[in-house]
């Protein structure tokens, strides 16, 4: 009965498969035809992409935050090793990250509410799928109704732009950094990458080879990650609610059970609204 009731009610993963390569089709022909693209490459950014949201979606589930701008900075980084001097090439398969990286952390926040309240992930899946088309309507036409040219975004004549839109300053600024190739960068922060790198491969293979009872002691690659990424306050924050829940949990464990989630959630969106 438990697999008769999967079948009918989870999302099978036929339609992963389907959705999956008519939208990388879709993608790489867009960015090919008007951004410039070559195809290989936006085969790659598609590839890439896969594995970026994957990690995006567990500091997700590990932190409820999803690092859209870290994931894609590191396709910044790659672009601009393979293709410096374009910078339109290395915004927007950087932009092709972030849009996926975020819609699949969002669906995953999704689908984990409809667990919790008992409902059908099929339903929900397919409701999230219709929604794209009014969402893509919406999105598009009150983005030219905002932003008719550049200038409301960049100012013109002087004047401070209506829009500044810091993130996407910085998106800007590491762009035309990579344009002339990744040595423009300080030859700390390439080094820096590098030992990133390291310190997360090594974080990785350990967890993959630790036997389950001292996995949970290891540290996490994920929260190393945000918090050298996120401001200050928000790690701090992070580490301050984690070691009160972990002493409630220790001496009041039935109120943890109760409080923690609801208290916790309370918090995020009082000081969001804020």
């Amino acid at each position: 009965p438990h697999e008769e009731q999967a079948r009918t009610v989870e999302v099978p993963g036929s339609w992963f498969a389907v959705g999956g390569s008519l939208s990388a089709i879709g993608v790489i022909a867009v960015a090919s035809l008007y951004f410039d693209v070559p195809v290989i490459y936006g085969l790659l950014a598609v590839v890439m992409t896969f594995f970026l949201a994957l990690v995006a979606c567990r500091a997700t589930g590990e932190s409820d935050i999803t690092p859209v701008g870290a994931m894609g900075k590191l396709m910044q980084l790659t672009y601009g090793v393979l293709i410096p001097q374009s910078t339109t090439a290395n915004l927007m398969t950087a932009s092709i990250t972030a849009s996926a990286a975020g819609s699949a952390a969002d669906l995953l926040n999704d689908l984990k509410s409809g667990y919790l309240l008992g409902a059908d992930p099929r339903r929900q899946f397919l409701a999230q799928f219709m929604g794209i088309f009014a969402g893509t309507l919406a999105t598009v036409s009150g983005f030219y109704l905002l932003v008719p040219d550049a200038t409301v975004l960049n100012g013109v004549d002087g004047q401070s732009p209506v829009f500044p839109a810091p993130a996407a300053q910085a998106w800007a600024a590491v762009a035309e950094l990579f344009r002339m190739g990744i040595e423009n960068m300080h030859p700390v922060h390439q080094q820096a990458i590098g030992v990133g790198l390291l310190i997360g491969l090594f974080l990785t293979v350990v967890e993959m080879l630790s036997p389950k009872s001292i996995r949970k002691y290891l540290p996490s690659g994920t929260a190393l990650g945000l918090g050298l990424i996120l401001p200050f306050q928000y790690p701090l924050s992070m580490f301050i609610g984690a070691v009160i829940a972990w002493v409630l949990t220790v001496k009041k464990p039935q109120l943890a059970k109760d409080a923690i989630v609801p208290v916790s959630s309370g918090i995020i969106a009082g000081v969001s609204i804020m």
